[in-house]
């Protein structure tokens, strides 16, 4: 009989991430690889039996080589792993978990490492040919390429975030307090995230996270505008990895949680902040579970938007969301935030002892991508 007959299941072994650096900040000087290279060391490190089958990791602002080839190399694993970068921009991370699911179920791969990693300190400086209708001049440099074309409108994140915004009658002070939020929460949460957070030399504490921080204090730097800084993730440095397996390995490394279901989605890009709507009424869809049969949430924060449009949307407690703060404290390094955003739900269901997690990213070009676990202790 094939090996591929039958579906098997896929399951999450660990996660661990680095403290997140701000640009020009922990990280300056190190390359993205190299960050990754050390989320890979310490697995081995914790896991004397370590052996996967693919290392595959999400990337958005890279050189443009294969960087996980180069991250795996780096730590010192053998070459005869293969190693694949994937690019989905802010959800790219959590998109080679979904890619790890696919070959994990479908029997292709009995073991991944999957993650993401990004420097916003290195991130490289390019050029469009003269010839490409996108040059400007020979001073004029950019680091991340346009979403869509110019017929969709204005597709900058800035202002899809802010069409979303007025879109639930968000106010102001509901994003400034939503940032907060996530600072406090997040501070309050240190020592229970500790575990998962991968010492580089010295550093062991998120760069980004404000402590003591008050709504008084944000108030005094707002700008007139609806979306700036006070309601959004700023540029981070960061790394982080997951190990997964299926039932083949199960009884091997004793999985705590299991890969249920992923969906992607997509939409105008101008409401590209949506995206975590999208998918998540695709993968309710396609589980037939409804949003009340979901314990804890975990969305990512690079804008304040996001998670409060999805609770304007779905009308369910935030007590259920984001339950150790978010992106906007702990920050935000593009390809790895959403295994980092998993990895808080992995620790935030087993500290809670719930069954079901979701956790969904919003993706610039108008794009959406969810993932559900299950603890399987709970």
């Amino acid at each position: 009989m094939s090996r591929f007959a039958v579906m098997l299941q896929a399951y999450i072994v660990d996660g661990l991430r680095l403290p997140t650096g701000k640009a020009q900040g922990y990280y300056k000087n190190v390359l993205p690889e190299q960050l990754m290279a050390e989320v890979l060391r310490d697995f081995r490190r914790r896991y004397s039996n370590l052996a996967f089958d693919e290392l595959i990791v999400g990337n958005a602002l890279g050189t443009g080589g294969n960087m996980a080839r180069y991250a795996l190399l780096e730590a010192g694993f053998s070459p005869e792993i293969p190693s694949t970068t994937l690019d989905l921009q802010c959800g790219a991370g959590l998109r080679a978990l979904v890619a790890a699911e696919a070959q994990l179920k479908s029997g292709m791969a009995q073991s991944i490492l999957a993650g993401g990693m990004e420097s916003n300190s290195l991130a490289p400086r390019r050029q469009y040919q003269p010839r490409d209708p996108r040059y400007i001049d020979a001073e004029t440099f950019y680091t991340q390429a346009t979403f869509a074309p110019a017929s969709y409108g204005e597709a900058s994140l800035r202002q899809a975030a802010q069409t979303v915004a007025e879109t639930y009658g968000l106010s102001k002070e509901e994003l400034m307090r939503w940032t907060v939020r996530s600072h406090q929460k997040a501070e309050q949460a240190i020592e229970i995230l500790r575990e998962i957070r991968v010492p580089y030399g010295a550093i062991t504490e998120d760069q980004p996270l404000r402590k003591a921080f008050s709504y008084d204090s944000l108030v005094r730097t707002q700008s007139p505008l609806l979306i700036d800084h006070t309601n959004t993730a700023h540029l981070h440095d960061g790394a982080a990895g997951i190990f997964l397996v299926n039932d083949t390995l199960r009884a091997e490394y004793e999985p705590r949680f299991r890969l249920v279901a992923s969906a992607m989605a997509g939409g105008l890009p101008t409401l590209a902040p949506a995206g975590v709507i999208w998918a998540t009424e695709k993968l309710l869809r396609q589980t037939g579970l409804s949003i009340q049969d979901i314990d804890l949430f975990e969305i990512n924060e690079s804008f304040a938007v996001k998670p409060l449009a999805f609770l304007r949307h779905w009308g369910i407690s935030e007590e259920k969301v984001n339950i150790f703060g978010g992106n906007l404290a702990y920050g935000h390094p593009f390809g790895a935030s959403g295994v980092i955003n998993t990895i808080h739900l992995m620790r935030a269901l087993a500290h809670t002892q719930q069954r079901f997690g979701l956790v969904t990213v919003g993706v610039a070009g108008g794009l959406g991508i969810a993932l559900l676990i299950e603890h399987l202790n709970s």
